[in-house]
C-alpha cells in the first residue's frame, strides 16, 4: 500500500507546474519538509528522488527567483534546507548557485542559523567546519551567554559521537592549547546535556557512547586538566551524567571525603551542583553540608567554585539556581564575589542574581575598609560588575556581551563591528596599564582593574579574537588577527618586564597580589593558540618570531625565578606558567621536549618545583620526561641530594660524604631516568636518551666492579667505564649546552674554572693501577670535583656518590669472586650490522669501536662462534667518517680499501706489527680485514698515566720505527701513525695497529691531524710525488717526540692552528728547538728535524734513521723521564 504523499515530492513537480502561486505554494512546502533533515528521525527526504528530477526541479527554481524567495520563513530554517539541497545534487552549475546562497548566510547570518546548519554538516562529512572562520564561529556558539536563544546542543553531540569528527574538534584539542581544551570540554559538557535528553526519551544510545571507552580516557584527560577554565566543563558533563547513573553519583560523593585533597574535592563540588537541575532538595542538602563541614573549613575557596557549576541548572531551572545563589552568597569571601560577577557576565538571563548582588555588595563594600590598595581595586572592581546596568555600557567585557548578542540576534556583520570597537578599548585599556608601569603600589587601583578585564576578555576565552573573524570572505583561511597578536605582544611583553624586574626584597601584600595577577594573565596568554592554528603561517613570519620571542623569554624569566626559590603565595602559578611556556613551546615548534627537559634539570632542583611543573603541563612528552625526573629525584635525594636540597652543591664533598650509599641503586636510578626521555622519538630525544642510558651503565660498571682494573679496563681494547662516564658527562654538557642556545638563545654558562693541572678521573685510576699505588685523596676529590662541574647539580651529585666507593676499591678484584656480567661495559653494535652479527665468514662478538677509517669488531670464525677458547680476532670494515668526506667519495674510499687491504696480507710477521689473517672484498655486509687481535694499553694511555721510565720510552721508539721499517720495505705505509694507534703488551713490546689507512699510496684525508706531514695537506714540492714512507717518518718523530717528553710536538686550539703548524717550518719546530737547547738532547733533536723536513726527498731512510737513533739511546736513557723537564737530573734505577 503506498504510504501518504512526502511534501518533498512536491519539488519534483515544479517544472510542470505552470500556475505560479501554485508553484510558489509547492516550493515552500518543500522548503518547510527539508528543513527537518537535521533532526535525522527518518530516512534522508530526497533519498529515492531521481537525480535527472531533482535537477530539474532546481533549475526552475533558480529561473523563476523561487530560491531567493525565502523570507517567509526563518534564516536557519531556510539555510538548512538549501543546505540539504545543495549536498543532493551532483557537482555543476546548479550545486555551485545553491552553495555560495548557503555560504553566504552562513557567513552574514546570526548564530542560529548558522548552529541549524553546522548541525547538518557536521551529520556529513564536516570538513566546511574545518576552516579557520568557521571553526571561530563554532567556537562562539559554545561561548554565548548562559540562558540565550542558541540551541548548540545537537552540534556538540553530532561533533562528538561521530570518530572522524571526535578526533579532530575533541581528542586531538584535549592537549592543545588553552581555547582548543575549553572548546573541547564544552563540546563534552553540551554532548552530555543532548545525550541525558535523549535518552529521557527513550533513545540511550548517545549517553552509552559517550561513556564508553572511545571518550572515556580523553573525558578523564580533561577533567585531569589543571586549568579550572577547562575542567569545569567536564565536571559538569560528570554531573549530568551522575542524573541517570547512580554510580556516577556515587563517584561524586566518594571525591567529597575529607581525606581527600582539594584537586579532587573542586572538581566534584561542580560535580554536585550540575546535579542540582535532576535533584535539588538532596543536592542542596549536601552542599549545604559540605560548606558546614571539614572541607570548606580545610579548604574555604570552595564556595566560589560551587559557582561554576550553575550554568546548566539556570537554563533547566532558573528558580533552582536563583535559590542555590542566595544561599552561596551570604559568605562574606571575595573570591565568591568575584566568582558571581563572572557568573552574571554570561548569564542572558533578565534579573537573574538581583538578591545576591546586593547580599554581596554590601558584605563586599564593609571588607573594603581593612583592605589594603591592592584588594582594594580589585574589590572595587567586583562592585562594578556587580552594578548590571553601570558594567553594561563601557569596558571590554561589556563590548563582547553586545557583540554576542548582535551575533545572536543581528548578524555576523554587526557583531565583528561591535567587536573592532572592542579591540580598540582594549588597546586602550593597555595603554593605561603601560603609562603606570613606573607608578609602583600606586597605579594598582588601575592597573589591576584593566588588567582583569584584558585576561577576562582576551585571554581566559578567544571570544574577541572569534568575533573579529567574524569579518573575513568565505574561503579566506588566514587565521591572523593583527589587532589582537599586538595586543598579545603588548601584554607579554609588560607582564614578563614586570616579572623579570620585580625586586623580592621589596615585599608588599599589594605587590604580591598584583604579582599573582600578571601571572596569571601571563598563564592565559601563554597558553593561546598562535601560529599553529593558521594554516597559512609561515615559521620564518613575524608573527612566528614574535611569538617564539614570547615564548622563549618567558622560559628564561620563569626559569630563573623558580630556581631563585620564589615567594610561597606566587610559587604554584610560577610553577604552572612555566609548564604551560614548555607546552607552547613544543606546540610551536620552538623546542623539543628533551630541550626542554635539559633546561629544568640544569636549572631546577627543588623536588616540589618540578612536581608543580609536570601535573600543570599538558603536553605528554613533557610530563613523561618530568615524572621520570621527579620518580628520579625521589629516588635519589635521601642520600646523594642532601647538600643538594640545602643549595650547597659540592661535588667533591658529596663524594667524600656519601660513600655508604647504595651506588648500585643509584646508577639503577639514572638508566631509569632515560626510559622517561625521549619517548616522543625525535632525533635529539633519542640522542639524549641513549647519553642517560650509556651514563647510567658506565655508574653501574663502576658501582659493580670488584677492584680499580675493572674500572679501567673493559677488555680487548674497549672503553673502560671511567672512560665511557666521562665520555657521558661531556656529551650530557654539549646537549645542555645546545638547548641553552636553541631555546633560551643565550650562550651556556662558563661554569667553574678548571685548572690545566687536574688530572681527569681516567688518568688518575689508570695510573694507580699501572703503578700499583692508589692515588691522593685530594686528586680523587679535585677529579671528581672537575667531572662534576660539567653536569647538573642533581646528576653530578649521583656520579660524585657513585664514584665515591672507587676510593675502597682494591688495586685489582680477588682471584674467587663471582664473575660480574660485562654486556653493560661493552661499546653497542652498529645498526648496519645484520641480526645474525656476521660478516663475511667471521661472527661478531662485540664492537671495540671506531678509529682512522674503520670500525673494529671483536670476531670469531663462524664455525667457532660458540666454541669459548677459539682463537679470536679484531675484524675491521670500512668507516666513511666526516674527516675523509671532506676529500673523496664514499665510493672511491671504499675503492683505496680494496686496493690496499690485499698488501697489508704481504707484510712480513714482525713482533711489532699486527699479525694479517684474512682480507674479504667480497664479504657481506662490508668489506672486511681481519687481524690479530692486540691486547694491552694504547700508548697515549700509557704517556698521560706519567708512570714509564725513560729506558722503556726510548725502547717503545725503537719498537714502533722496527715495526715501521718491516712495512717499508714491503712498500707500504702506516699513514696514521700516532700513540693511540700504538699497543703496548702485556709483555712491555709496542704494536703497530689500525691499519685503516695503510697502503702503498697517499691518499686525501689520511692521518691525524697533530701528526700529519705537509705533503698530506697539499705542500708538495714541483715535480715530486710524495710516498708513504716518508710520511709515516714525520708522523713517527712527532709520535717519539712525544713519547720522550709526553707532550705533542704540535699543539694548537683548532684545526687552522694546527696546519699552520706543519707548514710553517722545515724541521725545527718551536717545541723540538726548546728541547735542543738541552745540550744531551741535541743529537736526538737533529735525528727528529730530519724527518721533519718540509720536502719529503730531505728525510732520511727508515733504516738509516733506525741506526742514528740507536747510537743516542745510552745517552738518553740516563735522563729522567720525561726528558725536557728536568734534563740535569739522573735517572734514578735504584
Amino acid at each position: 500500500m503506498r504510504g501518504r504523499q512526502s511534501p518533498v515530492e512536491a519539488l519534483i513537480t515544479l517544472p510542470r507546474v505552470q500556475d505560479e502561486s501554485e508553484r510558489r505554494a509547492r516550493w515552500r512546502q518543500a522548503i518547510a519538509a527539508l528543513s527537518e533533515a537535521g533532526h535525522a528521525d527518518g530516512p534522508p527526504p530526497l533519498d529515492g528522488v531521481l537525480t535527472v528530477d531533482l535537477l530539474a526541479a532546481i533549475r526552475t527554481a533558480l529561473s523563476t527567483g523561487l530560491v531567493d524567495d525565502l523570507d517567509w520563513v526563518a534564516p536557519g530554517t531556510a539555510a538548512v534546507a538549501l543546505f540539504e539541497l545543495m549536498a543532493a545534487l551532483p557537482n555543476g552549475h546548479e550545486r555551485r548557485e545553491l552553495g555560495r546562497r548557503v555560504f553566504a548566510r552562513l557567513y552574514r547570518g546570526t548564530a542560529g542559523t548558522f548552529s541549524a546548519v553546522a548541525t547538518r554538516m557536521a551529520m556529513g562529512t564536516g570538513r566546511p567546519l574545518e576552516t579557520a572562520t568557521m571553526r571561530a564561529r563554532v567556537g562562539l556558539l559554545f561561548a554565548m551567554p548562559v540562558g540565550s536563544g542558541v540551541h548548540s546542543d545537537p552540534l556538540a553531540l553530532a561533533l562528538v559521537t561521530r570518530r572522524s569528527h571526535f578526533e579532530a574538534w575533541v581528542a586531538k584539542s584535549s592537549t592543545g592549547p588553552l581555547p582548543a581544551r575549553r572548546l573541547a570540554a564544552t563540546l563534552i559538557e553540551r554532548a552530555t546535556r543532548a545525550a541525558a535528553a535523549r535518552a529521557s526519551r527513550g533513545d540511550p544510545h548517545a549517553q552509552e557512547y559517550l561513556q564508553s571507552a572511545a571518550v572515556k580516557p580523553v573525558f578523564d584527560a580533561l577533567l585531569a586538566d589543571r586549568e579550572p577554565l577547562v575542567w569545569r566543563h567536564a565536571a559538569i558533563a560528570r554531573g549530568l551524567i551522575a542524573a541517570t547513573d547512580p554510580r556516577a553519583r556515587e563517584d561524586i560523593d566518594l571525591l567529597l571525603a575529607p581525606g581527600l585533597s582539594p584537586t579532587e574535592w573542586r572538581r566534584a563540588v561542580v560535580s554536585l551542583v550540575a546535579c542540582l537541575a535532576s535533584d535539588f532538595d538532596t543536592t542542596m542538602q549536601q552542599c549545604k553540608q559540605l560548606l558546614e563541614g571539614e572541607v570548606a573549613k580545610r579548604h574555604p575557596g570552595i564556595a566560589a567554585t560551587m559557582l561554576w557549576g550553575l550554568p546548566p541548572v539556570i537554563e533547566a531551572d532558573p528558580e533552582a539556581a536563583e535559590e542555590f545563589l542566595n544561599y552561596i552568597c551570604q559568605s562574606e569571601r571575595h573570591d565568591v564575589g568575584v566568582a558571581l560577577v563572572a557568573l552574571l557576565a554570561d548569564t542572558a538571563t533578565p534579573g537573574f542574581g538581583t538578591q545576591a548582588s546586593e547580599w554581596m555588595r554590601k558584605q563586599l563594600v564593609e571588607q573594603c575598609q581593612d583592605s589594603d590598595p591592592a584588594l582594594q581595586s580589585l574589590i572595587y572592581h567586583t562592585l562594578s560588575g556587580l552594578d548590571r546596568d553601570h558594567a553594561a555600557d563601557q569596558g571590554v567585557v561589556s563590548g563582547i556581551r553586545q557583540a554576542l548578542v548582535a551575533y545572536e540576534t543581528t548578524g555576523a556583520l554587526q557583531a565583528y563591528e561591535i567587536a573592532l570597537q572592542t579591540a580598540t578599548l582594549a588597546h586602550a585599556s593597555m595603554d593605561e596599564i603601560e603609562a603606570l608601569a613606573s607608578a609602583g603600589d600606586d597605579g594598582l587601583p588601575i592597573v589591576l582593574p584593566a588588567l582583569a578585564d584584558l585576561d577576562s576578555a582576551a585571554l581566559e576565552r578567544s571570544r574577541l579574537y572569534d568575533l573579529l573573524l567574524l569579518g573575513r570572505r568565505p574561503g579566506d583561511s588566514s587565521a591572523s588577527v593583527p589587532q589582537m597578536e599586538t595586543l598579545y605582544d603588548r601584554i607579554s611583553t609588560w607582564v614578563i618586564k614586570s616579572e623579570d624586574e620585580y625586586d623580592d626584597s621589596k615585599w608588599s601584600r599589594s605587590g604580591a597580589t598584583a604579582r599573582q595577577r600578571r601571572l596569571i594573565a601571563l598563564l592565559h596568554l601563554i597558553d593561546l593558540e598562535t601560529t599553529q592554528m593558521d594554516s597559512g603561517a609561515k615559521s620564518d613570519s613575524p608573527n612566528a618570531a614574535r611569538v617564539k620571542e614570547r615564548i622563549t623569554r618567558s622560559i628564561r624569566v620563569l626559569l630563573t625565578r623558580i630556581a631563585d626559590g620564589p615567594d610561597a603565595t606566587v610559587h604554584r602559578v610560577l610553577c604552572a606558567t612555566l609548564a604551560r611556556s614548555f607546552d607552547a613551546a613544543v606546540r610551536e615548534q620552538v623546542a623539543d621536549a628533551c630541550d626542554l627537559f635539559l633546561l629544568v634539570v640544569h636549572h631546577l632542583t627543588d623536588h616540589h618545583s618540578i612536581e608543580a611543573i609536570t601535573e600543570a603541563s599538558t603536553n605528554l612528552d613533557v610530563q613523561r620526561a618530568l615524572q621520570a625526573y621527579t620518580e628520579f629525584l625521589g629516588k635519589s635525594s635521601q642520600d646523594a641530594l642532601e647538600s643538594i636540597a640545602s643549595g650547597t652543591f659540592d661535588a667533591a664533598q658529596i663524594a667524600l660524604q656519601n660513600k655508604d650509599v647504595d651506588a648500585a641503586a643509584l646508577a639503577q636510578s639514572v638508566i631509569g631516568l632515560s626510559g622517561g626521555i625521549g619517548t616522543n622519538g625525535s632525533y635529539r630525544g633519542e640522542a639524549l636518551r641513549r647519553v642517560v642510558l650509556r651514563l647510567g651503565r658506565a655508574l653501574g660498571s663502576i658501582a659493580g666492579a670488584r677492584g680499580l682494573s675493572e674500572v679501567v679496563e673493559a677488555g680487548a681494547g674497549t672503553l673502560g667505564a671511567v672512560t665511557e662516564l666521562e665520555n657521558m658527562v661531556e656529551a650530557v654538557n654539549q646537549l645542555t649546552a645546545g638547548a641553552t642556545r636553541r631555546v633560551l638563545s643565550e650562550s651556556p654558562e662558563e661554569g667553574i674554572d678548571i685548572t690545566a693541572d687536574i688530572l681527569p678521573l681516567s688518568v688518575l685510576l689508570e695510573r694507580a693501577v699501572s703503578s700499583g699505588s692508589k692515588p691522593e685523596k685530594s686528586d680523587m676529590a679535585m677529579a671528581i670535583g672537575e667531572l662534576g662541574a660539567a653536569l647538573p647539580n642533581t646528576l653530578a651529585a649521583v656520579v660524585a656518590s657513585v664514584i665515591a666507593r672507587v676510593d675502597e676499591l682494591p688495586l685489582q678484584a680477588a682471584v674467587d669472586s663471582e664473575v660480574i656480567p660485562m654486556n653493560n661495559r661493552r661499546a653497542p653494535l652498529p645498526e648496519w650490522l645484520l641480526p645474525r652479527r656476521t660478516i663475511g665468514s667471521f661472527y661478531v662478538i662485540r664492537a671495540l669501536g671506531a678509529g682512522g677509517a674503520s670500525s673494529v669488531f671483536i670476531a670469531r670464525r663462524i664455525e667457532e662462534r660458540n666454541v669459548s677458547d677459539a682463537e679470536i680476532y679484531a675484524l675491521k670494515v670500512p668507516y666513511y667518517d666526516p674527516n675523509t668526506a671532506r676529500n673523496i667519495s664514499e665510493q672511491e674510499f671504499l675503492n683505496l680499501f680494496r686496493e690496499e687491504a690485499g698488501a697489508l696480507l704481504s707484510l712480513p710477521r714482525h713482533p711489532n706489527l699486527a699479525r694479517f689473517v684474512n682480507f674479504d672484498a667480497e664479504a657481506r655486509p662490508k668489506p672486511m680485514l681481519v687481524m690479530e687481535l692486540i691486547r694491552g694499553y694504547a700508548m697515549d694511555r700509557v704517556i698521560r698515566n706519567r708512570t714509564m721510565s725513560t729506558t722503556q720510552a726510548f725502547a717503545y721508539v725503537e719498537g714502533v720505527l722496527a715495526g715501521l721499517a718491516a712495512m717499508h720495505s714491503a712498500g707500504v705505509g702506516h699513514l696514521d701513525v700516532k700513540p693511540s694507534n700504538v699497543i703496548v703488551r702485556d709483555d712491555d713490546t709496542p704494536v703497530l695497529v689500525d691499519f685503516g689507512l695503510s697502503g702503498r699510496n697517499l691518499r686525501p684525508g689520511c692521518g691525524t691531524m697533530e701528526y700529519t706531514a705537509p705533503e698530506i695537506l697539499g705542500v708538495i714540492p714541483d715535480g715530486y710525488t710524495p710516498t708513504p714512507p716518508k710520511t709515516d717518518l714525520y708522523a713517527f718523530a712527532a709520535t717519539a717526540f712525544e713519547l720522550l717528553t709526553s707532550r705533542p710536538l704540535f699543539d694548537g686550539g683548532d684545526e687552522l692552528a694546527l696546519i699552520s703548524g706543519h707548514v710553517t717550518h722545515d724541521g725545527w719546530p718551536p717545541a723540538l728547538r726548546e728541547l735542543a737547547t738541552h745540550e744531551p738532547f741535541v743529537g736526538l733533536c737533529h735525528d727528529l728535524a730530519s724527518c721533519l723536513r718540509r720536502d719529503p726527498r730531505d728525510r732520511p731512510d727508515t733504516p738509516v734513521l733506525q741506526r742514528q737513533l740507536h747510537e743516542h739511546a745510552a745517552l738518553i736513557q740516563t735522563y729522567r723521564w720525561p726528558i725536557g723537564a728536568e734534563p740535569s737530573t739522573v735517572e734514578n734505577h735504584a
